[in-house]
């Protein structure tokens, strides 16, 4: 595969960012990348002035340890799952529901070839650069346009200044380490920011921003390409700037990660994209995002979210009664965090113990009945476990 039409940074968790920069630098071809529409509010300062940026962040910190005295241990500010112990409704997926707005007709079919590089697709041929909305934000072209932004090297040098001086912190026990592992991986997000703006000014890469908070006001979707690649709970474009702190701007809530849906065609499945939504939000997640989209008629492929974690739980009701899942793929994480939604509690495919081992007898039973497939990790040997 030598052309990726497009790249999706789903939110700023490291597992998902981290590695956005280097790729964005060398693979061959790339068409478009779509971004957290929040992240507008950040870039500007974060390009043209990343010492600065950095400083201000840990002037928030210390605002934050000051306003927490006399206990002079700073606790994580970091509600990344908002209220997700609690028990999920028994009728979160089985209530009355509107019905879904339609998306629009219009899409756009072309000859052209993305990166002059053919692919392999067996719908109307793509042109993304077609596709709405076709200009850079003008604060965006300001900094391609820019001749004078920080090397590299500049950022890097304050990217881990911030490091130590969080360090230093914790050290003097004015964090804690949970706080100071959630301050930390700010900066690593901060850091992955930076280099995918980077990147994509140097390559000159198209640059499209899908709006959570956007959606989360309205409850319709917009945007993406028809038939192609389309937002689940976002809206495309940026929003306008807004005024918050930066621990607010760049705090990584799972809810918010965007969600993204390749429409099914007769040839092939669809895929529901869930990066770590819960696909959900409201308390204990119980306002689907799911509801908001038409269901598709055919097959898809889904993403377990957040790797299969048991904070997650509600996301597998929500799918399980939007659509027909023939493959759920879990993929990346660790063992120990697959929860036991995930291991059946949802699925007819019941008995699945460890997604990094071997599935059970009774899974693989269950789930050649109801049809379900699990795609399970590669063994150390290259075997299929």
């Amino acid at each position: 595969m030598k052309t990726l039409l497009i790249v999706v940074c789903t939110h700023g968790d490291g597992d998902h960012a981290g590695g956005l920069p280097d790729l964005l630098r060398h693979w061959r071809c790339i068409g478009q990348v779509w971004l957290p529409g929040r992240w507008v509010d950040v870039v500007p300062d974060l390009m043209k002035d990343p010492k600065g940026f950095m400083s201000d962040l840990i002037r928030e910190l210390d605002a934050i340890i000051r306003e927490s005295a006399p206990d002079p241990v700073v606790q994580s500010p970091f509600d990344r799952s908002e209220d997700s112990t609690a028990p999920i409704p028994a009728d979160i997926s089985g209530h009355e529901q509107e019905a879904p707005p339609v998306r629009g007709t219009g899409g756009a079919e072309a000859s052209d070839e993305v990166c002059a590089a053919k692919e392999v697709w067996d719908g109307p041929e793509i042109d993304l650069g077609a596709t709405e909305p076709t200009d850079d934000l003008p604060w965006f072209a300001e900094l391609r346009a820019a001749e004078n932004l920080p090397t590299e090297e500049v950022a890097a040098t304050a990217f881990q200044s911030a490091r130590s001086r969080i360090r230093y912190r914790e050290r003097r026990r004015r964090l804690n380490a949970v706080a100071a592992r959630a301050w930390l991986g700010m900066v690593d997000t901060v850091e992955a920011i930076r280099g995918i703006a980077a990147a994509a000014i140097a390559r000159r890469l198209r640059i499209r921003w899908f709006d959570y908070h956007a959606f989360a006001d309205t409850r319709r979707p917009s945007g993406g390409v028809l038939d192609f690649l389309e937002p689940i709970n976002a809206k495309e474009q940026a929003p306008a700037p807004f005024k918050l702190s930066l621990l607010m701007r760049l705090t990584t809530i799972n809810r918010q990660s965007l969600v993204f849906l390749a429409p099914p065609e007769r040839s092939r499945l669809g895929v529901l994209f869930c990066g770590d939504s819960p696909l959900g939000d409201g308390r204990r997640f119980a306002q689907s995002f799911l509801k908001h989209t038409a269901a598709p008629r055919l097959p898809i492929v889904a993403t377990a979210p957040h790797h299969g974690a048991e904070t997650n739980r509600a996301a597998y009701g929500y799918m399980h009664c939007w659509a027909n899942v023939r493959v759920l793929l879990r993929a990346g994480g660790n063992g120990g965090s697959t929860g036991a939604d995930l291991q059946g509690a949802h699925w007819a495919a019941k008995g699945l113990r460890d997604l990094s081992g071997k599935p059970t007898p009774t899974t693989h039973r269950r789930s050649r009945q109801s049809g379900t497939t699990f795609l399970f990790p590669m063994g150390r040997r290259g075997e299929a476990l």
